[in-house]
Order: structure tokens, then sequence, then C-alpha cells
């Protein structure tokens, strides 16, 4: 079995999720074991020392043929669609991301991955953006595509929406990181659009202009938690990530505090901070204001 083949083995093994994987592949890198040895470990050590759950052993010992055949077959579909997975002990995983509390075992990736050596950025707001908010967040938009920055959004909530909408216009190159799994957001042919606005100019997704990163199996849908996660991907993924609007004592204003506190870049819209507590309090924390017509002064 290659490396490839036994990321995506444990990625669908069921109850492994990000911590449980990140151990195993750790304990598996201190022993220099190879994917074989370490299926042909006794049951008490995967157990205890490399902390799989009953049903993740289960598969590995009692159903081991059919999640071979199962994992062969979506290596195989993933593969023709261009799809790559890489786990956080590759050399070209973000190493941005290790700074999270909770950082992905493995990314799924489809599309141009060069457009993570880019400066990036993010425009962060709560979900229930206002309609001025929108408007700042088009202009400050605006101000960053001029000047060839690539913007990173997703394709659920407004702000995130009408940030992929401002780059469809334009034609520029676009990050999407998803609160699902692939083939869930693009369909099987990894062919659809995924941003609904966007098909007014584009009909598919073109993985040449644009990059889609999902920490979750392909074939996952959306739960409740992945929202806030998909939000913490974006915003230590960007090398600017901007609160244009949030709530007092809500998400985003938690977000950014947890961004300084780690020392990770950090802009505020700095508009009618009268009227923005959240605003105020990021400010006053060390994030740096911007204005709407000056977003870089």
């Amino acid at each position: 079995m290659s490396e490839h083949q036994w990321l995506l083995l444990l990625s669908l093994l069921p109850d492994v999720g990000r911590k449980t994987m990140r151990h195993v592949l750790e304990r598996q890198q201190v022993h220099r074991l190879s994917p074989r040895e370490v299926l042909e470990i006794p049951v008490e050590l995967l157990a205890e020392e490399y902390r799989l759950p009953s049903r993740a052993i289960h598969a590995l010992k009692a159903e081991l043929p059919r999640w071979l055949e199962q994992t062969e077959q979506l290596e195989a579909h993933l593969t023709r669609c261009g799809v790559r997975w890489i786990s956080f002990q590759h050399a070209i995983y973000p190493n941005a991301l290790e700074a999270m509390d909770d950082p992905p075992a493995i990314l799924f990736a489809y599309g141009n991955w060069e457009l993570l050596n880019q400066p990036t950025f993010a425009l962060l707001a709560s979900h229930t953006v206002s309609k001025q908010g929108l408007a700042v967040l088009e202009s400050l938009a605006q101000g960053f595509l001029e000047q060839g920055w690539v913007p990173i959004a997703s394709v659920n909530q407004p702000a995130y929406q009408r940030l992929a909408l401002c780059a469809a216009r334009e034609g520029a190159p676009l990050i999407l990181v998803l609160d699902r799994g692939l083939l869930q957001a693009f369909g099987e042919d990894l062919r659809r659009e995924p941003v609904a606005l966007a098909r007014i100019w584009q009909a598919e997704f073109d993985p040449q202009r644009a990059l889609a990163l999902s920490p979750f199996r392909p074939h996952d849908g959306w739960v409740n938690a992945n929202g806030r996660y998909r939000d913490r991907l974006i915003a230590y993924l960007a090398d600017c990530p901007v609160i244009v609007e949030a709530r007092a004592g809500g998400f985003m204003q938690t977000l950014g505090m947890e961004l300084l506190q780690k020392g990770r870049p950090l802009a505020v819209y700095a508009g009618n901070l009268e009227r923005s507590p959240a605003h105020q309090a990021l400010i006053e924390a060390g994030a740096r204001p911007l204005c709407a017509d000056a977003p870089f002064a």
C-alpha cells in the first residue's frame, strides 16, 4: 500500500477525526513503520498507543478487504478528476495552519495549488452581514483585486459569496475553502461551479483559475460545526484577513481576538467605529484599521 492510499484509507475510517488521524501518523513516523506494518500491530496497541476507536480497529482487522476496495475506487476517481490530498507531514502543507489549535490532518485540494504562494486576503463578516457591510466588502475587495491579491472565500454565507462574485466578475483567481467534502460541493465530476451567483459568469469551476480546499472527506455533507471550522481555516490561511463586520460578542470578534493572541495578522474595517464596539475592541487589541476608500493606507 502506498502512503497516498494509506492517507485516504485513514481519512475514511469510521470515528477517525482530525486529532486521531494526526496522532496515528505521528506515532507511525516515530516508529518508522510502513502502512502495512501499522496494519499488523495488535488490536490492544492500536487502541492504547495509536488511540484508534473500536469501529476503526474493527474495519482494519475484520473488514480490511472491503475498506481497501473502497479506498482504491475513491483514489482512482479523485485522481482522474485531478484531486490531490496532503497531510500535515508534507512539505507543501500550509505552515500557517499549524498555528491553529486543531489544524487539519489532511487537506483535499482541487485546482491551482500555486495560488497559495501568492499574496492572499480574506474578507470576514457575520452571517447576518448588513447591506452596508456588503457594500464595504465590495469596495475593499476591489482594492485588493486591483493590486493582484488572491481572495480566499467559500461557497456559503453572504460575505463569502459576494467576495467570490467580485472575483468572478473580474476574472480573477480565487481560493475556496469548503465546509463539506469536494464531491458534495462540486458533484461527482467536480465540474459544477459551487458558487451559485458566479454561474452568470462561468457555468463550471475552472481548476486552472481557482483552487478549492476541504479538510473533510470527499463525500461528507455539511454539519453545523463545519461553518466555524471553515471560518478559522480561511482566517489562518489568508496573509491579510480583514473583518468587515462583526457583532459585539459574536464569533467573528472571538476569531479576531484568537488571531491576535496567536500573533497572526488581522485588519478590521475602521468606518463608523462609534457604532462598532467589536471593531473598536479588536483595533485596541492590535488589529490594523482599514478604510474602504483607502484599504492599504
